[in-house]
């Protein structure tokens, strides 16, 4: 599964639920309550938050991506209820197992599951609320019932199923001490393409996520040219998995045995401490992840080559069974507002995608003053951000190949 914790928790983000819920709000009023990661949204947002809204706010903050999904899944199963003592156990007090909350953060990637698992209900927006994200952003949370995107004009029925708030970027990190003897002696920069992994010095050298859908994603990078290259004679087959699993080797068996050689390890958990540990030289891993690291270690470099990356969004989702409230639709229109969505982007987690337009970078002569270099401390360059992408989902067929392939491609000579 994609792993995508913060390798250093610093203070900057949340630390404890207790420290930024909403205690000095009459009890009276309504209780708006947020799970999300540690650290994903800086505390003086929370802050300003609460003094916007007049209602008992609450973040529950949790440290691995998987927790959420698992939450969405017991609130689905068990919805609020009571237990209640008896006379002959009086001393049993009456308990009541918590509602879902209001809202959740959830990568995209888990989005698909959490619709066709009916973990989750669409999200109801007024236009003047939607009008700061770009178009392509609402397509891309705009899913059907198989939780796929489907084309603006067609006819399936479609909900907004998301909002997403910050945006993160796959970033190849290395030492710059190690670096310094490998370069030629041009002087030229490594990494300047997706391809520049497959050199033969970093055999054995590299960690790479352990997950399919972004090996094989990269594999097709550096193939094409796309993360999302169209398997579309596949994808269209009613074709069975055993069958899907033996095309897509034809196609991608050769690339994967040569990115293989390269690699050291598949792990997103303690990539960066391997590669602060010399274990490994080059490590691709999730740009929120990498912001701390390279704080606290001066020797770190992140590059994103400049035929771009592959963007992954963070996205407010509504559990299935909790209101579409008042304060939920403030909150998420808080999140998109300029100071908000500045105050997000400059902490280095991830972008927000109101600076976003549809072909890369908002006109820099529009975005806010306080942005200048946020998009730098993100290692994306206007035309690498042009370039960059986000992972579709795959029909259901395709991704239990790709999964058997990984596991079959792996078991050859995985690292």
């Amino acid at each position: 599964m994609i792993t995508r914790r913060t390798l250093l928790l610093g203070t900057a983000g949340l630390a404890a639920g207790s420290v930024l819920s909403g205690c000095n709000r009459s009890p009276d009023l309504a209780s708006f309550d947020v799970t999300l990661l540690e650290g994903a949204i800086p505390a003086e947002v929370i802050k300003q938050f609460r003094q916007k809204i007049e209602a008992t706010v609450q973040f529950h903050p949790v440290a691995q991506p998987q927790q959420v999904f698992q939450y969405l899944q017991r609130w689905q199963q068990q919805p609020e209820k009571r237990v209640r003592g008896s006379r002959l156990m009086p001393w049993r007090r009456e308990k009541v197992v918590p509602s879902a909350h209001n809202l959740v953060s959830v990568s995209d990637y888990w989005l698909k599951s959490a619709i066709t698992q009916n973990l989750i209900a669409p999200l109801t927006l007024s236009d003047d609320i939607l009008e700061p994200l770009p178009y392509g952003w609402q397509q891309f949370a705009t899913r059907d019932g198989q939780g796929q995107i489907v084309a603006s004009d067609s006819s399936s029925s479609v909900d907004l199923w998301a909002a997403p708030y910050k945006v993160q970027s796959l970033v190849i990190v290395y030492r710059q001490s190690q670096m310094q003897n490998l370069l030629s002696e041009g002087g030229s920069q490594p990494f300047q393409t997706w391809r520049d992994l497959l050199a033969p010095v970093w055999q054995g050298r590299i960690a790479l996520p352990d997950h399919p859908n972004l090996v094989i994603g990269l594999l097709q990078k550096i193939q094409t040219g796309s993360f999302n290259t169209s398997f579309d004679s596949l994808v269209n087959s009613s074709s069975p998995t055993a069958q899907l699993v033996a095309q897509l080797n034809e196609q991608l068996a050769e690339p994967f045995a040569s990115l293989n050689a390269q690699v050291k390890t598949y792990d997103a958990d303690t990539a960066l401490k391997a590669l602060v540990n010399e274990d490994v030289q080059v490590v691709v891993a999730w740009s929120g992840d990498v912001v701390t690291a390279l704080q606290r270690y001066r020797d770190l470099r992140a590059v994103i080559p400049e035929e771009g990356s592959l963007l992954s969004a963070d996205m407010w989702v509504r559990p299935h069974d909790a209101p579409m409230s008042e304060a939920a639709q403030q909150w998420i229109s808080f999140c998109w507002g300029e100071g908000a969505a500045t105050q997000l982007s400059v902490s280095g987690r991830g972008l927000s995608p109101v600076f976003l337009a549809e072909d890369g970078l908002s006109d820099p002569s529009t975005l806010p003053s306080a942005l200048a270099g946020a998009f730098e401390k993100a290692w994306l360059s206007p035309s690498a951000l042009q370039n960059s992408e986000p992972l579709l989902p795959l029909p259901d067929a395709m991704q239990a190949a790709y999964v058997a392939l990984w596991q079959q491609l792996r078991s050859k000579g995985a690292a």
